[in-house]
């Protein structure tokens, strides 16, 4: 019942986050050139690029199932890893680059960083929305000497790894090493590091705030379950 429950409340923190990014594409597009990092089958990227009135649009997605269906949508789909390679675009291209649940999943940060700052236009916007390793379920779960809730899959074997609260606890991890979260990050983390490669922070949105309704994150974003952080290339 108890995973049910936060089941449901993932769901709400989820949806609202999306509308986030969306608002943000919106209010600081449009957008005509823009990247989708972690674009998997391109439902998602069709919605930003309404919301940013784009009218060129690049993905990049290391699945080749996910890639294919993506391209199938229209977007110029990269199959390479987003923090193992080079990106094959030029410099100073995109007005707009969107990670939604990505850098989690990454390993060489500080590539990712580079690349972005490499191929975005000077005042284009980077978009990262991802977990929060402040949030409050982390910090009462870190309390008790639990796992995080978001750190819980970092096992490519089995899910839910030291938190008996865990949603998937003891399940199978459906994709292996590719579904794994390496790392979670505060706001204030991803601003320092962003720093390191021309990105100025303007501002951060939250969504969830676990067990309390999702829009509650909106009011709290430095405790809330998802951050989207709103960066800008100086």
């Amino acid at each position: 019942m108890i995973s049910k429950y936060f089941s449901r409340l993932y769901a709400g923190a989820g949806a609202l986050n999306n509308k986030n990014i969306s608002d943000i594409l919106s209010s600081t597009g449009p957008h005509p050139h823009l990247l989708d990092v972690g674009c998997w089958d391109g439902r998602e990227t069709l919605v930003w690029v309404r919301a940013a009135k784009s009218k060129t649009i690049f993905g990049i997605e290391p699945i080749s199932t996910a890639a294919k269906l993506a391209s199938q949508k229209g977007i110029l789909v990269s199959e390479i890893t987003a923090d193992d390679h080079k990106w094959p675009f030029k410099k100073n291209y995109f007005d707009c680059i969107v990670s939604n649940q990505v850098i989690e999943h990454l390993t060489n940060v500080d590539l990712y960083f580079s690349e972005c700052s490499r191929t975005l236009k000077p005042g284009g916007h980077l978009i990262t929305s991802t977990n929060n390793l402040a949030s409050w379920h982390n910090i009462v779960s870190l309390l008790i000497g639990w796992t995080p809730f978001d750190l819980t899959n970092s096992s490519a074997k089995k899910m839910g790894l030291g938190n008996p609260l865990a949603v998937h606890q003891g399940e199978a991890n459906p994709r292996g090493s590719s579904w794994t979260h390496k790392c979670v990050y505060t706001s204030a983390w991803l601003k320092d590091w962003q720093s390191l490669y021309g990105l100025k922070q303007i501002k951060t949105l939250g969504a969830g705030l676990y067990p309390f309704p999702a829009s509650l994150g909106k009011i709290f974003p430095t405790h809330s379950a998802f951050i989207t952080v709103v960066s800008q290339k100086n």
